[in-house]
Order: C-alpha cells, then structure tokens, then sequence
C-alpha cells in the first residue's frame, strides 16, 4: 500500500490512499488536545475511529497527562498505517485494537478515563454500548464528534427525530439548538446506567458539533439531567423566542402558532472554570490556530449563564426592513439598560442576551 508522509503541527504521519484523513478538522483536533491538558489528571484514552490515528498521537505527543492510548479501528486498511504512524511518532503506552466500536464495547467493561468519539456522521447508534462498556467507573470525560449537521441543524427533520429523539428548528439560531439537541440525546443514554452529564465546552464549527462532557455516576445526578431537557418555542414572524420545561403554543407578541425545537438541553453549554483553564494553556501552547481558538474560547465565556438561543441582528434587520447597525454598538445600548449581552461562538452576527426581541428591535431603529 503506498502512502505519504503528512505533517500536522510537530507531528509527523503515514497517510494512505483507502485511509481517512480530514484536514479541516485541524482546528478541532488542535482544540481538543489543549482540552485533554486542561483535565490535567493522568488519563487513559481511547482514540475510538481512530482512522490513521492523527487525534489520538497528538494527544498523547502534547499532554503529559497521558498515562496510555488505545486506538480502535476496524478498517482493514487503516490498521497497518495506525501501527507505523505509532511507531514513527515513538508512542510506546499504545495498542491498536481492530474490532467494530459496538462490538468492542459491549463485549466486557472497560476502565477508560477519556473516551474520543469521532465517526463519520451521527455519534447516536455508539452512545448506549459507551455507557454499557463503563457503567462500573464513578467519572470519566466523553468527547463526541457529530458531523450530520444537516441533521441537527438543518432541514432534515424525520432524520432527527430518528437519531436523536428530537424536533429541529431550521432557523438562525439552529446551529446552538442542534448542539442542544446533541447533548440531549448523549445525556438520554447516560441516563440508563445512572449517569450524570455536564458540558465542559461546546463547540459549533465549519460542519461539525463537538462537546466534551465529564461524566459522572450516580441516579441522583442522572435525574438532574432530565431536570434540564425543554424546549424552545420560536416565531417565524416576528422573530420571538422562548424556552422552558413545556411549549409556548402561540406567540405572546403577535398571537400567531409558533414553532419548536425539543427535546432539548437546556442547561449549560460551557464550564467558565475549564475554557478559563484551556485559556491559559493555549498561551503556552505554539498552535497554528493559537489566535483562533482564544477567540472563541472568549466568545463561549459569553454564553454562559445567558437564554437557550441566540438573535442574528441580520435576520433582525432584515425582518423589520432596516440597515444593520454595529453589533457593538447595539450591545453597549442593551448593557446601559441593564441587559447581559455579548458576542457568541455560533455566529459573527449573532449576539446572546437575556433581551426580548422587542427590546432588540428598539435600539435597532
């Protein structure tokens, strides 16, 4: 089999015609590992689709808290280049494991402190045999990669409902309510082996979801999942929007029927203590998209403690039929009267406060 040797940051790899390699998923990759330093304890990792093994060597090339990697892979082709690429990377605490994920995981219980989720569209069908494989650890971090985002967060529907339990909104915020929905559905499975969930990061980019969540044992800790599934009500009218545990049937604005999203996550999509941490490591960190991730770990800071959704000033404007104002201008008015307002990860025109819609379209005009 011919291959290529390929660079990515510090790290070199084999890389072969009939083996998967995404290099738009640098940055996630990037990001992903300056979150595995940020845990800070000694881990052992599972690098699950491992694929030519890239995520999985640079976790375990950039952190020292690295204590052993698997890496499970099932094509035939890929286990052949995972083995050199281990090699030339010279990492010795490794195993590559060629079996099917589902078929891995509910064959015995598995100790795993950090387990990498990364496939090729919809992470839903390997969520149940995750949680089966470690219902005897009291914690452990789950990082889940979704890449159907036409799924989440688009027009597909009848797809969603199949996957992820869930009714999609195919509106300006829907990249934040696909990434509820996600979580949702993760915490659905942890639910049946006693499990409780809490986001470390969620990060909505280019064409793909990802969140990590710290995963923690206990039916009291499951129960407050369920505590934060909801729903979000939205009027493609006028634009209002609302979240609760129940829906809001008609606009309270313009009386009309509104739409929904839900069941979704209603509670938070960031820790404040992890992005600040990972904030700090990035300084220290010579990432080529060093300046990017700050960025929107910034941004996500932003979000924290603020409504289910966001407002898009230019699907705003363009609502009520005028320009577009400056989004830091229209921030500065709405914290003068008294709002939480600030700029979000999910869009460069998108603005997160506990504002209503008529407060928004107010200082627009």
């Amino acid at each position: 089999m011919k291959s290529e040797i390929m660079k990515e940051g510090s790290i070199s790899f084999n890389l072969a015609k009939n083996v998967f390699y995404n290099p738009e998923m640098q940055f996630c990759r990037s990001f992903c590992s300056l979150a595995v330093g940020a845990i800070g304890k000694k881990l052992t990792v599972l690098d699950a689709f491992s694929a030519s093994g890239i995520r999985g060597i640079r976790y375990a090339k950039e952190n020292r808290n690295l204590a052993k990697i698997d890496f499970l892979e099932a094509n035939d082709a890929a286990t052949p280049v995972l083995k050199r690429n281990l090699k030339l990377n010279k990492i010795k605490k490794a195993s590559a494991i060629k079996k099917l994920y589902e078929k891995y995981f509910t064959s015995g219980f598995f100790s795993y402190d950090f387990v990498e989720i990364d496939p090729f569209g919809t992470p839903a069908p390997y969520l149940w045999s995750t949680f089966y494989g470690q219902v005897k650890k009291k914690e452990f971090y789950l990082s889940v990669t979704a890449t159907d985002t036409a799924v989440l967060c688009g027009p597909e529907a009848k797809a969603c409902l199949k996957n992820y339990h869930s009714k999609n909104l195919n509106n300006e915020f829907t990249h934040e309510t696909g990434t509820r929905i996600l979580i949702k559905r993760i915490a659905e499975s942890a639910n049946e082996f006693d499990f409780g969930t809490i986001p470390l990061f969620s990060l909505s980019d280019r064409h793909y979801i990802k969140v990590l969540l710290k995963i923690e044992k206990g039916a009291a800790k499951a129960h407050q999942n369920i505590e934060k599934f909801g729903f979000i009500s939205y009027c493609n009218k006028c634009g209002f929007r609302s979240s609760g545990k129940r829906m809001q049937n008609e606009c309270k604005l313009c009386k009309v029927t509104t739409d929904y999203s839900g069941p979704v996550w209603l509670g938070e999509l960031h820790d404040k203590k992890f992005l600040e941490s990972m904030i700090k490591l990035n300084k220290k960190r010579k990432y080529e998209h060093a300046e990017e991730i700050e960025k929107k770990l910034k941004l996500m800071l932003n979000e924290i403690n603020m409504p289910a959704y966001f407002y898009d000033l230019h699907v705003t404007c363009k609502r009520i039929k005028t320009s577009v104002p400056k989004i830091d201008d229209v921030i500065k008015k709405l914290k003068t009267r008294g709002f939480k307002t600030g700029r979000t990860h999910f869009t460069k025109t998108g603005i997160k406060t506990d504002a209503g819609i008529e407060e928004i379209k107010k200082i627009i005009r």
